[in-house]
């Protein structure tokens, strides 16, 4: 009995390796890459490819890219344009998102839902993005999913932290005409990281305003 059943295992075993060794090589994403190869050179200046959103039914096509014909609009625009493509015969249309390029927050390494992200955590990158985020926002956040490395960060990908109250202590950094001062001050309003903030002086009473930064710094007069 139990010959028979190591027999019927090793010829199950034999029949897979046999199906893996005589199947069609599987090309990857083939419409989107040929998508993205027909726009990009034609996309104004300042313009991404953000995502292409390839029906399931067509993505589970064997296609090679000598099959493929892309017809590309004459004029591409930010917005969600429709691309008429050919697959082996087949006519489709694939919603394209084209974004303005911009800095955005992208993970240095993998991380798990739950983490809090620091400096190390994020890099920055020029991207077209639909909702990406800055590095200044992320900081401190908690992820709500699991981010791959290279992954760029979402709006929807992070709890942000709760705003620090008004009244509390925070570091001044001033960036003005090549000079840089740092003093101490504190939150006239309440304030998230990476959003405007209104700050007072300790020392002079002066009432300034800047961008809010981790761990409780206010630059003022240049992106941090």
């Amino acid at each position: 009995m139990k010959r028979t059943i190591i027999t019927a295992v090793l010829a199950l075993i034999a029949t897979v390796a046999v199906a893996l060794a005589t199947a069609r090589p599987v090309h990857a994403e083939p419409i989107a890459d040929a998508i993205r190869a027909r726009l990009e050179p034609s996309l104004p200046a300042g313009l991404g490819i953000a995502e292409i959103h390839v029906p399931t039914a067509l993505a589970r096509l064997d296609a090679a890219p000598s099959s493929i014909t892309v017809d590309a609009p004459r004029e591409l625009r930010a917005g969600r344009p429709s691309i008429k493509i050919t697959v082996r015969g087949r006519v489709a249309y694939v919603p394209v998102a084209i974004a303005p390029v911009v800095a955005v927050a992208v993970m240095r390494a993998a991380l798990p839902s739950g983490s809090v992200l620091s400096d190390a955590d994020v890099a920055i990158e020029h991207r077209a993005v639909g909702d990406g985020v800055s590095a200044t926002q992320v900081v401190g956040a908690t992820l709500t999913r699991d981010l791959e490395a290279g992954a760029a960060i979402g709006a929807q990908d992070v709890a942000l932290p709760a705003p620090l109250p008004r009244g509390s202590d925070v570091s001044v950094d001033v960036r003005r005409s090549g000079l840089r001062i740092r003093g101490s001050g504190v939150l006239e309003l309440a304030a998230r990281f990476g959003e405007p903030a209104t700050v007072r002086l300790l020392a002079t009473k002066t009432v300034l305003h800047g961008i809010l930064v981790a761990p409780a710094t206010v630059v003022i007069g240049a992106a941090p």
